[in-house]
C-alpha cells in the first residue's frame, strides 16, 4: 500500500552547545547541516516504512520538540505498530547522528472521499502539464510554470514565460499557437491557452526566500527575545520585520542594545546569503518590533 508522506519542517532548528561562542558563518553552515541530516532522517524512515508495507502513514517533524510526529487512521493499528515504527525510527537517526529524537503518534481523520470526476481530473492535469512541459522544452523555450484548470465547458491552461519582456513579447503568440494546435490536447479536451510573463515582483520574491529563512532560522538561535518574522515588498524599501519579546520602552534595561544587536546581526546575515545567492541588492530596512508590535528601531 502507498504511504503518504508529508514531511512538514520547520524552519527554526535547536542545536546543541552555546550558539553565542559561534561565528555567524559558522552557525550557518551548523544550520545547514542540521537541516540536511533531518531531511535524511525522514526521507529515510519513509522509505522504510514502505518497505515494511504499511498503511497510509503521515510524517511531520517539529524541531521545536525534537519529535516526529507519526499520522495514522486507525487507533488499533497504532497500537500494534507503535514500538516497532519508534524503534525503526530511533535506530535511523541514531546512524544520522541526530540525537535525542522523540516519536509520537497521532490519530487523523480519513481523508475526504475523492470523487471519480476529481481523480479523472488530476490524472489529466499531470498528463496534460506533462506534454506541455516536453513539449516546450523541445522547441527550446523557457517557462516557469504550467497551470491547468479542467472546466465543463473549456479547460484554462496558463504558461509563465522565463526571460525578459522582449523574449516574452516575441514567443508568446508562438507558444500560444504551438499548444493550441498540439493534437494531445485535441483530442482530449476544449481549451484555451493563456501565455503570460513571470513578473519582475515573483522573480524578487522567489531569490529571497532563502534569505528570509536564515534570518528566521540564525535569529532564532541567536536571541532568546527573538518570537517571530514577516517582510513586505510593498511599500518600498523591502521590509525586513523582526517581532520580539521586548518590552514597551527601548529604554528599559538594555533593550537598546539589544535592538542594535537584532539589526547588525540580521544585516550580517542578509550580507552573507547574497553573497552566496548572487542576488542583486535592493534597498531595504530592518524593522523591530516589541511585545506589543510597535515599532521601536
Amino acid at each position: 500500500m502507498v504511504i503518504v508522506f508529508a514531511c512538514i519542517i520547520s524552519v527554526s532548528l535547536w542545536l546543541s552547545g552555546n550558539n553565542n561562542d559561534k561565528t555567524l558563518a559558522e552557525s550557518m553552515e551548523e544550520t545547514k547541516i542540521e537541516k540536511s541530516k533531518i531531511e535524511e532522517l525522514m526521507s529515510q524512515v519513509n522509505e522504510e516504512l514502505i518497505n515494511y508495507r504499511y498503511k497510509e502513514i503521515g510524517l511531520s517533524f517539529s524541531n521545536d520538540l525534537h519529535m516526529i510526529t507519526v499520522q495514522v487512521h486507525d487507533k488499533k493499528f497504532s497500537n500494534r505498530n507503535e514500538k516497532k515504527i519508534k524503534t525503526l525510527i530511533h535506530n535511523i537517526a541514531k546512524e544520522i547522528k541526530l540525537d535525542n529524537i522523540k516519536v509520537q503518534f497521532e490519530t487523523i481523520d480519513p481523508y475526504i472521499n475523492v470523487s471519480e470526476e476529481n481523480i479523472k481530473n488530476s490524472e489529466l492535469a499531470n498528463d496534460v502539464g506533462s506534454n506541455i512541459s516536453k513539449l516546450l522544452n523541445d522547441n527550446g523555450y523557457k517557462f516557469s510554470s504550467i497551470f491547468f484548470e479542467p472546466r465543463k465547458d473549456k479547460a484554462i491552461i496558463e504558461i509563465k514565460i522565463e526571460g525578459t519582456e522582449d523574449y516574452y513579447n516575441n514567443v508568446r503568440d508562438e507558444i500560444k499557437k504551438l499548444v493550441s494546435n498540439a493534437t494531445f490536447l485535441n483530442k482530449k479536451i476544449n481549451i484555451e491557452v493563456s501565455v503570460k510573463r513571470r513578473s519582475e515582483n515573483e522573480i524578487r520574491d522567489e531569490q529571497w526566500q532563502p534569505i528570509f529563512s536564515a534570518i528566521i532560522e540564525e535569529t532564532d538561535k541567536k536571541f532568546k527575545e527573538y518570537r517571530g518574522f514577516a517582510y513586505s515588498f510593498h511599500p518600498k524599501p523591502l521590509q525586513i520585520i523582526i517581532k520580539t519579546n521586548l518590552p514597551k520602552s527601548k529604554w528599559y534595561w538594555n533593550s537598546n542594545k539589544k535592538i542594535v544587536q537584532i539589526e547588525d546581526y540580521v544585516n550580517e546575515i542578509i550580507k552573507i546569503k547574497m553573497k552566496e545567492l548572487s542576488v542583486e541588492e535592493i534597498p531595504y530596512e530592518i524593522i523591530i518590533r516589541n511585545r506589543d508590535n510597535k515599532k521601536i528601531n
